[in-house]
């Protein structure tokens, strides 16, 4: 059995996870104007450095935005937030996401998935397609829901290197955190077996260079985790 290591979050992490809470509930609105950091440090009985850090932080989430002389601003996280962003909403309400924002991750992966397969079957050797297995051996001997979503996590990322598309490898480690917490809640619902099973599966259309099933495969396994049997949460 699997125990997480427990930690103290610090005062400017409380302080940022409660105005991300507000903001992501809608109890702050976007354009609505917060108080001054000396007034924010008083009602919530913390030091102005605390407040100011945390309002840095916040501000290159893309969830406040602060301007000289006039104030404190939230502004539309959807517009101007980052990878930040997102793990603040994987953290909202204790790692539950609504399953607005899960579906959204989850189509941005399918139309990944479907380029990667592309630009596999299209660009990569008969070797480097083998290079793969030792990563699908490693997922294969997981026993936790952690352990699985590490090794699945890097199994796909050494496939978007092989993809020969620049970007996508930079685009997995981005998304790494919340790829990898999708995953573990995957496994915990259904089980790593499953997952082992259905990575087992692509791969070997892959490496037969069957573009089509494979494709049609990543809309069938995903589209069920976004709106079919195998939802990973729901509202």
């Amino acid at each position: 059995m699997e125990f997480t290591k427990l930690s103290t979050p610090s005062l400017k992490q409380l302080f940022v996870e409660q105005i991300e809470r507000m903001i992501l509930s809608g109890t702050l609105e976007i354009g609505q104007q917060l108080p001054s950091e000396r007034e924010l440090a008083v009602q919530m009985g913390i030091s102005r450095t605390v407040v100011n850090a945390g309002i840095a932080e916040m501000e290159g989430k893309g969830f406040l935005e602060v301007r000289p002389r006039v104030g404190i601003f939230v502004t539309d996280f959807r517009r101007y937030g980052t990878v930040g962003t997102i793990v603040a909403l994987m953290n909202c309400n204790g790692g539950i996401m609504r399953a607005e924002e899960i579906k959204s991750i989850l189509e941005l992966r399918l139309a990944f998935d479907r380029l990667s397969v592309e630009n596999l079957v299209r660009y990569a050797t008969d070797e480097q397609i083998d290079s793969l297995k030792p990563f699908l051996d490693a997922i294969g001997s997981c026993s936790t829901p952690a352990e699985y979503a590490r090794a699945l996590y890097s199994y796909h990322h050494e496939l978007s290197i092989l993809t020969q598309n620049t970007i996508m490898p930079l685009i997995y480690s981005s998304f790494s955190y919340p790829l990898t917490c999708l995953w573990e809640r995957y496994c915990r619902l259904y089980g790593g077996e499953t997952l082992y099973e259905s990575t087992c599966a692509l791969y070997e259309l892959i490496r037969l260079r069957k573009r089509e099933e494979a494709i049609a495969w990543i809309e069938e396994y995903i589209g069920a985790s976004i709106d079919g049997s195998r939802q990973i949460y729901r509202d």
